[in-house]
């Protein structure tokens, strides 16, 4: 019984479905009780089913990490920390980065979309430590990617706690050797089509 029911929760229609019902029962039981002359019974029943109703909320099952990155396509899932758009933007925590072949995707809480960047169009990745406005270093450390064809925008991740360091580090190797990886296919690729034009050109000489 219980694990159909846990099943039932996860469904938000249907377990919607059963907390109106159990309101509208509720609300039956103390009608009964104040106009028909039922017992304390009803009344206590009555207003058990109506906070229940209030109360007890659908809970979705989430996804897992994995399960994202495949859906998505991703080959790399990374910690985003506290998410910054731009430096005027309000801070989102607990964002993700899934580095995709051809973009970088960042996602907050409840799988929200928050950003999409082609690798084609970032043009530095830096990590730094945070400093306060008189220069000093500060707890924690940023890490900030700048991108953009025409005018350049910068989005920043924040990175606080004891390894803040090492999240900001590995956060900037990762996608700088991602994305020197896609540049170097785009390289080999060019490489390619010149060498298939110069090898196409001397075919038609010796013809």
């Amino acid at each position: 019984m219980i694990p159909r029911i846990r099943r039932l929760r996860r469904r938000v229609v249907a377990w919607a479905c059963v907390r109106l019902g159990a309101a509208v029962c509720g609300c039956w039981l103390v009608w009964r009780h104040q106009h028909a002359g039922a017992g304390i019974a009803s009344l206590v029943a009555g207003l058990l089913l109506f906070a229940f109703s209030l109360l007890v909320h659908a809970k979705p099952e989430e996804k897992s990490m994995d399960a994202i990155a495949r859906e998505l396509g991703a080959l790399i899932v990374l910690n985003g920390g506290t998410f910054l758009e731009s430096p005027d933007s309000s801070p989102i925590p607990r964002a993700q980065i899934f580095v995709l072949p051809e973009q970088i995707m960042v996602l907050g809480p409840r799988e929200r979309r928050l950003l999409e960047i082609p690798l084609a169009k970032v043009r530095n990745i830096a990590a730094h430590p945070l400093t306060n406005k008189a220069g000093e270093a500060a707890d924690g450390w940023n890490v900030e990617i700048h991108w953009g064809s025409g005018a350049p925008g910068s989005t920043t991740f924040q990175y606080d706690g004891p390894f803040a360091q090492h999240l900001a580090q590995v956060t900037e190797s990762t996608l700088r050797s991602h994305l020197n990886m896609d540049k170097q296919d785009g390289q080999d690729k060019l490489v390619q089509i010149e060498n298939q034009r110069f090898t196409g050109t001397n075919d038609f000489r010796q013809e």
